[in-house]
Order: C-alpha cells, then structure tokens, then sequence
C-alpha cells in the first residue's frame, strides 16, 4: 500500500509540471482551413492547444468576433478571402499578448452559424436559411440563444488640452450595452471622478485645472450585467505652461546703442514655445515699445531712443497657446556723450563791397555737457574756384563753439581762429561765431542738423565789410 501511494504522489506530481509548463508555453493558432459545402461553409481553426474561446457580434458593419484565449503565436494567414455566403473576408488580429480574435467580414446580415469544439481546435459552420448544416454523427442541431457580450467604445477628446478646457467623452460605440461606467484616475493614479452612462446617454464633459496625464478607464455591461472584458481605456495630458526666461546683453547702454534682448531660456516641458513677446516700459508706467518673436532664438535687438532706466519683459507662448508667467530685467540707458562731428555748407564771405562763394566743410567733436548745452570743438576749411584779387582761393580755420538746445532747436555762441580768405585782412586773426539751428532727426546715436552760421572779425577790420555767412548741414554720429 505504502509503495502504491508514492507511486500515485510522483504521478499526480509530474502531470501537474507538465500541464503547468505547457500553459505557460501557450498555443499557436497554426491555420484556418475554409471549406465551401454548397449552401454550407465550413471553417475550421486549427490550434496546438485549444483552450477556450469568446465569440460576438459587431455592428455597422456587421462583424463575427470570436477571441481564442492563451493564444501566444500566430503562424496562419492573417487575411483570408471568402466570398461564400455574405462572408466577405477571414482576418486575424492579435488583441493582447496572450488573445487572437478572428474576424468575419460580413457583406449583409448575419448568417446563422454554430461553433463546436473537434480534437484540433475549432469548427464554424455556416448555412442559408433555407439550409441547415449537416454535421458529423448526424446530431440534431440546438442553437442556443444567449445574451452577447458587451463590447466597450471609449473616446476622449481632446487628447492634450489646457487647465480648465472642456474635455469630451463618448461611449456611443458600446457594443450590445445596456449601460457603460467611465472612471477618471488623475497623475498620481488617484480617482478623482465617474460616471455611469447609457445608450440614450453616453457623452460627458469634464475639465481638469490641474497639468499632467489622465487615466480614463470604461467597461461597459450587457442586459445580464456582464462586465465587457475587451481593453477600454484612454489618456490625456493637460497642459504645462511654459516658462519665460529674459536675459539681456550689457544692461547699461547708451542712446542709439542697440541692445540685445534675449529670450532664448524659455522653455516648455511638454511641448514647445513658439512665441515670445517683449514689452519696454518706462518709469513713469507708459509703454516705450513692443516686439513679437515667432522665431528662434527669441532675441530682440533693441537701441533706445533716449536716456534712462526701463523695465522689459517677455512672455513665452507654447504650442497649445499656454502662456507664461512675466520674466524682466532692467535696462539704464545713459545720454550718449561725445559725438564726431561732420558739416558741409555754402558760404558767402564779404570784402571790399563784393560777395564769393566758398564750398566749407567742419569736421571735430561735439560733448554733451548737459541735456540742453554741449560744446563744439573742431576745424573747417573753405575752397573757391574765384583766384581773383583780393580773394584767397582757400581758407581754414579753429572754432569753439556752445550750443544751447531748446527741444530741436538750437543757438550757438563760439569763437574761430582763422586765415584770410582776402588779401586786406591780417594772415591769422580771430573772430566771433554765432550759429542757429534745428534737428532735422535725432535717434540718440545719430543726429542731423541745419544751421545757419555768421562769423565776424574781433580784430581792427570793419565788421561789415569782413564777415562770412554759411548755409550748412551738421552731423553728429
């Protein structure tokens, strides 16, 4: 008795490794053999190991599903053309890793059939109506009607959003459903919402104010209260908005120098950004200017029209028109001081009771002492083509001249060492300068000018028949 029941034990033992290695080596759907049998059609599903299986119906268009479980391999024909009774097409589709669902195309209405299990897997027979199959052993056929599974339909659009947009669900795609349950599970995998849906009524809207991924999870139930076991799930992401970064170039600049505002930094974690505006403020609160950057590297090269300390900031705009928090630097931008100067004009010099014209041109510098006053310091020089007595053909000169600005107006008080442009005047002598002026354009780092400018001797000479009057055009750069 003893040694009968080891021997039993080790029996049972080794049949229970070997039925376990089997299940997880799983089957091979290895063929479908489709064959025509005048008004019937017999199909036939070959596995290395049968199972079990699930079948059900599809609608608009008209499918028969049936899912063979533990399945691991397919080595069939994956598509195969029918074309016998309404059945248009034979298609496999791996479901899961461990599920293959065999799909029959219908061309109209859903032939009656049968499903019986035969030592290699699984027949299907098909007939008209008109027809029933007949069937080994010549058994009376018994279709038994029961409740089909449900299948579940879930859409969520759309799949990436911003915080507080409306988000849709729809499950009216739900398969043999008398109701379907949505439940909504938020980043950290907590639910946070769900709701029970029907046929009459199977759309939802929620909205979330929170970025990140969302779960949703559905199941659907059929008129017996069947869970559908066929995945029904979907995720979205709600937007992260994106971060702005403004960085500038030399802070402290100069009118008319440009600076270069960079907002390069900013980022989106979940996507891109795709525009970034900068607006210039002053200290008072008025708006100096604005800028739009729709391309990379989001800089803006900037030369501010005129002293003092501003503030700029960016904002950065993603892909799905999220916008970002307001990054700012501040800019002092200080009065330009020292300017190279350049004039070029007509003069008409007096002497002895006549008047020649003279072609002049000035080139020095100019400082700005202050806002209003700044201080000429250059040399000039004149050329006629008139070499008559008592006229000199040429000219030059030394000036110092102050300026005093009021808006674009100017007047100017100065004095000008200068040779004779006549024979009757000594070889060097000094004399008064008195200029008048307005700015034609002032950015700063660039001013253009027209004056008019009178010169008189302080020497011993007759003013009146000694004086020079020139028509001219000043730049400052």
């Amino acid at each position: 008795m003893k040694k009968i029941l080891i021997s039993s034990f080790l029996l049972l033992l080794f049949f229970s490794f070997t039925g376990v290695a089997f299940a997880q080596r799983g089957s091979t759907l290895e063929r479908i053999v489709v064959t025509p049998l005048g008004d019937t059609l017999e199909v036939k599903v070959f596995l290395s190991l049968y199972t079990y299986h699930r079948q059900f119906r599809l609608y608009n268009p008209n499918l028969i599903g049936i899912d063979f479980f533990n399945v691991r391999n397919v080595s069939a024909s994956r598509n195969i053309d029918v074309g016998v009774l309404g059945i248009n097409s034979i298609r496999i589709t791996t479901l899961s890793p461990n599920v293959a669902r065999v799909f029959f195309d219908l061309t109209d209405e859903f032939p009656p059939f049968i499903t019986e299990k035969f030592s290699g897997g699984l027949r299907i027979m098909f007939w008209t109506e008109e027809e029933a199959p007949m069937v080994e052993k010549k058994v009376k056929i018994t279709v038994e009607k029961m409740e089909e599974d449900a299948f579940c339909d879930l859409k969520v659009q759309p799949t990436r959003a911003n915080p507080n947009d409306p988000i849709f669900i729809d499950m009216s795609s739900s398969q043999n459903a008398k109701s379907m349950v949505v439940e909504i599970f938020d980043p950290e995998g907590a639910k946070v919402a769900s709701k029970e849906l029907t046929p009459d009524s199977p759309q939802w809207e929620v909205n979330f104010d929170r970025p990140g991924e969302y779960v949703f999870m559905g199941k659907a139930f059929n008129i017996e209260g069947t869970v559908s076991e066929n995945p029904c799930e979907a995720v979205i992401s709600i937007n992260f908005p994106p971060s702005s970064k403004l960085e500038c170039r030399k802070c402290e600049g100069i009118v008319g120098k440009v600076i270069t505002l960079d907002a390069s930094g900013s980022v989106d974690p979940d996507g891109e950004v795709i525009q970034v505006d900068f607006e210039i403020i002053d200290e008072e609160g008025n708006l100096v200017d604005r800028f739009s950057n729709t391309e990379k590297p989001f800089t803006w090269e900037k030369a501010f029209e005129r002293k003092g300390v501003f503030s700029v900031t960016a904002v950065a705009t993603d892909d799905l028109g999220a916008i970002s928090e307001p990054s700012n630097v501040e800019v002092k931008i200080k009065q330009k001081k020292m300017y190279i100067l350049f004039d070029i004009g007509a003069l008409a010099a007096r002497g002895q009771g006549t008047y020649t014209g003279y072609g002049t041109g000035r080139l020095g510098l100019a400082f700005k002492l202050s806002k209003r006053l700044d201080i000429i310091l250059a040399v000039r020089g004149g050329y006629t083509t008139n070499d008559s007595a008592p006229w000199e053909q040429y000219f030059y000169s030394g000036d110092l001249i102050f300026n005093l600005h009021a808006g674009a107006v100017f007047i100017g008080l100065g004095g000008g060492y200068t040779a004779r442009y006549q024979t009757t005047q000594p070889e060097y002598y000094g004399e008064l300068l008195i200029n008048f002026g307005f700015d034609l354009f002032n950015s700063g780092r660039m001013i253009g000018s027209l004056f008019l400018e009178g010169a008189a001797p302080v020497v011993d000479l007759e003013p009146e028949d000694n004086y020079k009057v020139m028509l001219g055009f000043r730049l400052l750069f």
